[in-house]
């Protein structure tokens, strides 16, 4: 062989192992982008797979709450509500418009209805404030805070006027119907569910909720008490009372026993309780009659 044939192959040999080397990096670049890929796209798949599963639930919690609503399960609504921290360290509100509207967007335009449903049903406790249907006080000015039983919770619901009140209470505006039956069928909702615990359970209808607040004036001595929507929901929420009890006593503010006009002949009691939760259940059933949801 000759020097040209020598020097020929060795080129064709060093030609070779360049794209043996090229091709090797081109491999092993190739290995590397699709390991990246993979990984990307492994780490884009379980962000994905996270954000659609608190997609899920979030939509999931919505439809469990608009189902609930719908069918007046009531009990399991209260049951997910979040409650103060104990002690309380920050401002805690709950009412009847953020009841309602636990289980349907409400209406366009009822904003301003919606508003004046919290000087008809609001909870109110914080670490400087507590109070009941808009009526708040500074926890340095009040009195003293007074309980009810169960059962005189529930003699001073009336279901004959009760209507009329809420109607009067919001003006002739668009919206008016939707709020003003959404608060009707879950007040009624909430009244059928305590008549219900007292008669199902006589120590329950006895046992003293917090229902009254009484503080200083400017001049005189007010007081903030429970009403249609806020006595109900505190007999039906026991830790709550456990927190409005708990606040006052680290206060130093006396809890204490309001009059109650007790019936105290058991057949009397079931009697008149069976009458009322029949009475309230007709109510509701008549109020759920045009709601659309």
């Amino acid at each position: 062989m000759g020097m040209k044939d020598r020097l020929e192959q060795m080129k064709q040999r060093a030609q070779d192992a360049g794209k043996m080397v090229v091709d090797v990096g081109v491999e092993s670049a190739r290995e590397k982008r699709d390991a990246a890929t993979g990984f990307a796209k492994g780490r884009v798949d379980a962000a994905t797979g996270f954000a659609v599963q608190k997609r899920d639930a979030a939509k999931d919690l919505a439809v469990n709450t608009k189902s609930a609503f719908k069918e007046g399960d009531f009990e399991e609504l209260l049951a997910r509500l979040p409650l103060p921290a104990r002690p309380v360290q920050e401002d805690w509100q709950w009412s009847l418009a953020k009841l309602i509207t636990s289980g349907a967007k409400p209406p366009t335009g009822t904003g301003m209805l919606l508003g004046l449903l919290d000087n008809f049903g609001t909870i109110d406790i914080g670490p400087k404030e507590v109070g009941f249907d808009g009526g708040t006080a500074k926890w340095h000015k009040v009195k003293a805070i007074r309980t009810r039983s169960l059962d005189g919770i529930l003699q001073k619901l009336s279901t004959d006027t009760f209507t009329e009140t809420i109607e009067n209470l919001l003006p002739p505006v668009p919206g008016r119907g939707w709020v003003s039956e959404k608060a009707t069928s879950a007040i009624f909702t909430l009244w059928a569910m305590v008549a219900d615990l007292a008669i199902r359970d006589p120590e329950a209808g006895r046992r003293q909720v917090v229902c009254e607040i009484e503080y200083k004036g400017w001049i005189f001595t007010k007081e903030a008490a429970t009403g249609y929507f806020t006595g109900p929901v505190m007999a039906l929420l026991p830790n709550l009372d456990t927190i409005f009890r708990e606040e006052a006593a680290s206060r130093g503010v006396v809890v204490e026993q309001a009059e109650d006009t007790a019936i105290e002949n058991a057949e009397t009691r079931v009697a008149w309780l069976r009458e009322k939760h029949a009475a309230i259940a007709a109510k509701r059933a008549e109020a759920q009659k045009s709601i659309e949801y």
